[in-house]
């Protein structure tokens, strides 16, 4: 910690990296279709040139405002900034409705703060320690561990598990191009050798997500933007609004951030558990969906705490805990750093400057969301026309200027056409993306304990963590066949 106040605050740079960071952050959260994801996944080519501190000031600044400026539209206007904010919708709309807007805004904002800062406690005390258990985990506890976070990612990221399975498979063989990490032999590469090197992973990213978003959003250029105001803010919410409001922030920092420690499953799953946990212990269910408190306080919570909890494991394992940590980890490589365990020996400074920066942020981005409020409801009202060509811009210059390879921008397009196609057909792109960041992971350690073990599978059983996760990773795979079977005779019986 001390380390890491002192790489932040001995660079004024990287003070100045947090602030507009976190106000970026705020206006990709924001506007609906730019995630923080896309808003991460765009700034990694730009730091490049920075110090690994600054570098991922930036980065870690940017997920921490993208995730919690998705409360903003979904409160005006009904709009999900980000997928994550869509339960904050059903409260905070109708609040704002009702003629509270400002008071419906300053409870989420509220509650991010809340969830954000505890889940930046847990990476404190917790990353530590798990760096020194994962110090004993071998090639059988990678591959389980990575095993988990593919299981888990197919079964939750999509309602069909078929259709996540398929995401999944396309995500690993994404993530199979090039040269065969363990024997060297070439794969995929079709004669090309511009291939070896394997897809280039921000020019990947940004395929999936920016171009392929631009794509959908394209549908809807000529519909007109209804315009949005709101009135004076507040820096706390109304005492008198925040009765009962313990409960729910409570549950959504434990929820989110055990739901971000877990590899792979991210703010959807954590507001949605915490949202009807909440909403089973209240005292008032019947509010919820009306402009509850309390289901603003529980969203909100709930998936800012998910991002300190997120980030836990891929410091400590070098796995990410949601899509943003996914695509943090092509922040960490273009600098040369390689998450996991040894980090906190070999880059202590960079460990404790992700820390710090994550507390910071938070704190930053209550005041900021707060203050410039009447802002980033300009940004809102920008018109999708003016909007998209600037993104596409810079995906274009961001990727070119990684590599000088135009290859990287026929990944880039081809990328953002198979999204767009993907997604067209019901396919989630979570699966997708956590396939081709895991895929590797499983196949490596997989063959790389088989050839220590020459060949017997049943070494794994002399690693019982191993054998947990193994267990794990097939019930989460299993499970949702056997529920579906029994509702299936279950709905024939009641016919």
């Amino acid at each position: 910690m001390i380390v890491g106040f002192q790489a932040i605050f001995g660079d004024p740079f990287s003070i100045a990296l947090l602030f507009f960071g976190v106000f970026m952050g705020i206006v990709f959260g924001c506007i609906p279709g730019l995630t923080a994801v896309l808003g991460v996944t765009l700034m990694i080519p730009f730091t490049y040139t920075m110090t690994p501190v600054q570098g991922l000031t930036l980065l870690v600044a940017i997920y921490v405002g993208g995730i919690s400026g998705g409360l903003i539209t979904a409160t005006l206007i009904n709009i999900p900034g980000t997928p994550s904010s869509i339960f904050t919708c059903y409260d905070g709309y109708p609040m704002a409705k009702s003629g509270k807007p400002g008071t419906a805004l300053s409870i989420g904002v509220f509650a991010s703060l809340i969830g954000g800062t505890v889940s930046a406690l847990a990476l404190f005390f917790l990353a530590p320690q798990l760096s020194k258990v994962s110090l004993i985990f071998g090639n059988w506890e990678y591959f389980a561990v990575a095993l988990v976070g593919l299981a888990v990612v197919i079964t939750m990221a999509s309602n069909d598990l078929l259709k996540g399975l398929v995401g999944a498979l396309i995500g690993i063989v994404l993530g199979s191009f090039g040269i065969d990490s363990i024997s060297g032999v070439q794969r995929l590469t079709f004669g090309n050798w511009q291939l070896m090197n394997g897809l280039n992973s921000t020019a990947l990213m940004m395929g999936l997500f920016a171009i392929s978003e631009i794509l959908h959003q394209c549908r809807d250029l000529s519909k007109e933007k209804k315009k949005i105001e709101v009135g004076k803010m507040s820096f706390l919410p109304p005492v008198k609004e925040m009765e009962g409001c313990m409960v729910p922030i409570v549950l959504g920092c434990l929820i989110g951030t055990g739901i971000g420690i877990l590899p792979g499953i991210g703010q959807n799953a954590s507001t949605l558990i915490t949202y009807n946990q909440s909403k089973k212990m209240s005292k008032h269910p019947e509010r919820f969906g009306h402009g509850s408190p309390e289901g603003i306080c529980a969203s909100e919570s709930s998936n800012n705490a998910v991002n300190g909890g997120a980030l836990i494991p891929l410091i400590t394992l070098g796995i990410p805990g949601d899509l943003v940590t996914a695509a943090l980890i092509g922040g960490l490589m273009i600098h040369g750093l390689q998450p996991g365990p040894l980090l906190f020996t070999s880059d202590l400074d960079v460990v404790g400057a992700v820390m710090v920066s994550y507390f910071l942020a938070n704190i930053v981005m209550y005041v900021m969301e707060l203050g410039l409020m009447k802002v980033f409801v300009r940004a809102v009202n920008i018109p999708f026309s003016y909007l998209f060509p600037a993104i596409l811009m810079f995906c274009v210059l961001g990727t070119f200027a990684l590599n000088n390879r135009t290859f990287d921008l026929w990944i880039l397009i081809v990328c953002g056409i198979l999204a767009y196609v993907l997604t067209e057909l019901g396919v989630d792109m979570a699966p997708v993306i956590l396939g081709y960041i895991l895929g590797p992971l499983v196949e490596k350690y997989f063959r790389m304990a088989m050839t220590a073990e020459l060949g017997n599978f049943g070494g794994i059983l002399q690693r019982p963590i191993a054998v947990v996760c193994l267990i794990v990773a097939i019930l989460f795979l299993v499970l949702p066949l056997f529920s579906k079977k029994l509702r299936d005779r279950k709905n024939a019986l009641n016919i």
